[in-house]
């Protein structure tokens, strides 16, 4: 899953250079980490691993903005909107693996009350 995120975030990079200001990205990436939060990312072990990385190169992003290193910048915002996207998918699988697994303790509740 790594690999993805890092090819990812390369070809984004790659694209990303040919601007100079990072603002539209910083944007793009505070919007991924914040999906990924409403995701869940920070309550299961693999999302908010990653939901961690994408917070630190969002703040080296920062960090470099404020040095006026605009193309590096640019692409710790693409590491980090590519860590979030990664993230809230995570989330949302381990979600969605979880209310299956509520609906079938509740289906077998049912059979047993019904005695079947």
């Amino acid at each position: 899953m790594r690999g993805i995120v890092a090819v990812l975030a390369l070809g984004v990079a790659a694209v990303g250079c040919s601007t100079v200001d990072p603002a539209p990205k910083l944007k793009a990436a505070t919007a991924a980490i914040d999906a990924a939060k409403a995701a869940g990312a920070s309550n299961f072990a693999s999302s908010s691993d990653l939901l961690a990385q994408a917070e630190k190169y969002l703040g080296a992003a920062q960090g470099l903005i404020k040095k006026g290193d605009s193309a590096a910048a640019i692409q710790q915002l693409s590491l980090a909107s590519a860590a979030a996207d990664d993230a809230k998918m995570k989330a949302t699988e381990q979600t969605n693996v979880a209310k299956v697994k509520d609906l079938d303790a509740r289906i077998a509740d049912l059979k047993t009350k019904l005695g079947k």
